[in-house]
């Protein structure tokens, strides 16, 4: 994979933003692909937002890696979910998970996603996503700039250190263009939003919400808004958050080419 300098990526993004490919969600995917080759993955968790980038990706670069951060707390629903839109969609779906994994994690660290929340989306999430940026240069996420507080500053286009190229096609679009786009489209949905859901993450930390105003209400209990996913890596010349104390980040990835793995220890959704 060839790695772009620091300097052309400048130069890039620079000539994309003044020709307004930032403004169209299809067009930024192609020029990133166009740009990065196979230096360019996403991740997604199978929400509203990303089941438009996954459609979009589908028809567009069906051969794209798409990263599902694996961290043996997800609602089964969401595995099955995920499960189907893999089956259905024929995406490239990888299961990225930590080093401990499920009944090993809980072995080891209890409850931690109750005694430190923080530490528990580091190790699950943030590690995990570590490794994937350590062999890719280019990152697809479907964050939006009105979600929250936390992201109202998000640009389509972000140059983290390393240099990466963060790639939100969705950044500057709303609520009402992702339900508009869905309906048009019929994009199947996750089945936990018809339960009162409005954001879907692990099981232990997550809650319906009866806000729907709110795209991030009922995840850990009102404490915190981000697991650190996109706010751990900021824009280059910025500083980031410490990392809470954890040890090496050794991953297993795991392809999907026909059968979903099954983790232990997976909670139920509670009825809505």
């Amino acid at each position: 994979m060839a790695v772009i300098d620091s300097a052309a990526l400048d130069r890039a993004v620079g000539e994309a933003r003044r020709e307004g490919v930032d403004r169209d969600a299809r067009r930024v995917l192609r020029w990133a692909r166009d740009l990065l080759g196979e230096g360019l993955m996403m991740t997604t968790s199978f929400q509203k937002g990303g089941m438009v980038l996954l459609h979009m990706v589908r028809d567009q670069l069906p051969d794209l890696p798409v990263f599902f951060l694996d961290t043996g707390f997800h609602f089964q629903e969401t595995l099955d979910f995920a499960e189907k839109i893999r089956r259905d969609w024929g995406i490239h779906l990888v299961y990225q998970r930590g080093q401990l994994f499920g009944e090993s994690f809980q072995a080891k660290h209890g409850d931690l996603f109750e005694t430190n929340p923080n530490l528990c989306c580091h190790l699950n999430k943030v590690e995990p996503q570590n490794e994937i940026l350590a062999r890719y240069q280019g990152w697809i996420t479907a964050i939006r700039r009105d979600q929250a507080s936390t992201r109202a500053e998000a640009d389509v286009l972000e140059i983290l250190d390393g240099p990466k190229l963060k790639v939100q096609p969705l950044a500057l679009w709303s609520r009402e263009q992702v339900s508009a786009y869905l309906k048009e489209h019929q994009v199947p949905l996750h089945p936990l939003y018809a339960q009162g859901y409005q954001s879907i993450g692990c099981g232990p930390c997550t809650q319906p919400s009866s806000d729907a105003t709110n795209e991030r209400a009922g995840r850990w209990g009102g404490k915190k808004i981000e697991c650190g996913l996109h706010t751990f890596w900021q824009k280059r010349g910025e500083s980031r958050p410490p990392a809470p104390p954890a040890g090496p980040a050794i991953v297993e990835r795991v392809e999907i080419l026909g059968q979903k793995p099954e983790p232990p220890g997976l909670p139920q959704a509670a009825a809505g």
